[in-house]
């Protein structure tokens, strides 16, 4: 049975990374599946970690709609069973795909952010706009996976799907070989010889670090905090003006700006403390791992995925988007440790969202379809 997966590259995303690991369990564990994934271009850092069972097809295009034809003409030779895609301007290209084939696939997408947010900055600016788009092509689906609650209800009350489309499975997000990576040696962690606060994630607008280094600087203000630095660890577009930022706020000694790691994990377990600053989330896969590593978290509450992870401030801390002022008051609790959370109730909050949990109800849903 060949099973079908088409995202645009992986480069190391939340949605890339959560793919990576389910391709690989399916290829390792279930040998009545034939993986197939399918790639707009073939690249990104996470190629390396795939399976080598998993078999790649690779458009060689700069854009996801110029893969149009490549993917219809995949779908009518190669005759998956299922076609799963993932990313919102992907997955219109797909269904059009789908629509315009002879396939006779199970198509399913998988959808990883909050269309009513996510959409403006990847379809149009125009949310009236993207409502058609997005009613039209993923009404050709027979299921729209959400990962979050947060993110299957966005779907039903802002683009008007029954709540029978849409079905919520968290991310496997959850894997034992992060605790293994957590203790290998890390260079970067050899320099930083102080306590400090670290946030993972790509530099982008979506994650809103300003947030985090202007509440880091209201911290540093604080005769109490000493010795304290930052660790952001990603890359993207919004690097330099977040150097920019950090400049002018006096913390280019106070804040390392490591860059993209595909194993962060030794520097978020010697962390004192794990920030997620983001204006909205899909679901918050950092989150995951922090509590796997039993770290005292600090999260602002956006939509979609982290209250439901920290399962309304039970295994961390909630406050508010973009508010320097209550983030600094969050973090400087945590590093009191007030509240403290219980560790081994974080590694098993984290375990809740194993690969192997997720994967059955991803199998489930695919039975479900035949």
């Amino acid at each position: 049975m060949k099973l079908a997966f088409i995202i645009p590259n992986l480069k190391g995303g939340g949605a890339e990374k959560v793919l990576s690991t389910l391709l690989n369990f399916i290829s390792k564990n279930n040998t009545r599946y034939n993986v197939h994934l399918l790639l707009v271009k073939k690249e990104g850092r996470l190629l390396k970690t795939l399976d080598k069972n998993i078999k790649i097809f690779d458009f060689n295009k700069d854009h996801a709609r110029k893969s149009l034809f490549d993917i219809i003409n995949y779908l009518n030779i190669e005759e998956p069973d299922y076609f799963i895609s993932s990313l919102d301007y992907m997955n219109l290209i797909s269904s059009l795909a789908y629509k315009l084939s002879d396939s006779k696939s199970k198509f399913l997408i998988w959808e990883h952010n909050n269309l009513s947010l996510h959409s403006k900055k990847t379809i149009s600016r125009f949310l009236s706009i993207n409502k058609i788009f997005i009613k039209l092509f993923y009404s050709f689906p027979k299921k729209v996976i959400a990962v979050s609650n947060g993110v299957r209800d966005d779907l039903i009350t802002n683009f008007n799907f029954s709540s029978d489309k849409i079905i919520t499975i968290y991310n496997p997000a959850f894997d034992p070989d992060i605790i293994t990576k957590s203790i290998e040696v890390d260079i970067d962690l050899l320099k930083i010889k102080n306590n400090y606060i670290i946030a993972v994630g790509r530099l982008a607008r979506q994650k809103n670090y300003p947030n985090l280094i202007k509440a880091f600087k209201i911290l540093k203000n604080n005769d109490k905090v000493k010795d304290l630095k930052l660790v952001i660890v990603g890359d993207g577009p919004e690097k330099h003006n977040i150097i920019d930022l950090i400049s002018s706020l006096n913390l280019s000694d106070e804040v390392f700006l490591i860059g993209y790691k595909i194993n962060p994990f030794p520097l978020i377990k010697n962390a004192s403390v794990y920030a997620l600053s983001s204006n909205n989330e899909g679901f918050g896969l950092v989150l995951i791992e922090a509590l796997a590593l039993k770290k005292q978290i600090v999260s602002t509450d956006c939509p979609s995925g982290p209250r439901e992870i920290l399962n309304n401030g039970e295994f961390g801390t909630l406050v508010p988007v973009n508010d320097p002022v209550r983030l600094s008051e969050g973090l400087l609790a945590a590093l009191n440790g007030e509240p403290l959370f219980e560790k081994e109730s974080l590694l098993k909050r984290a375990q809740s969202f194993s690969v192997d949990k997720c994967s059955k109800l991803f199998f489930n849903l695919l039975n479900e379809t035949l």
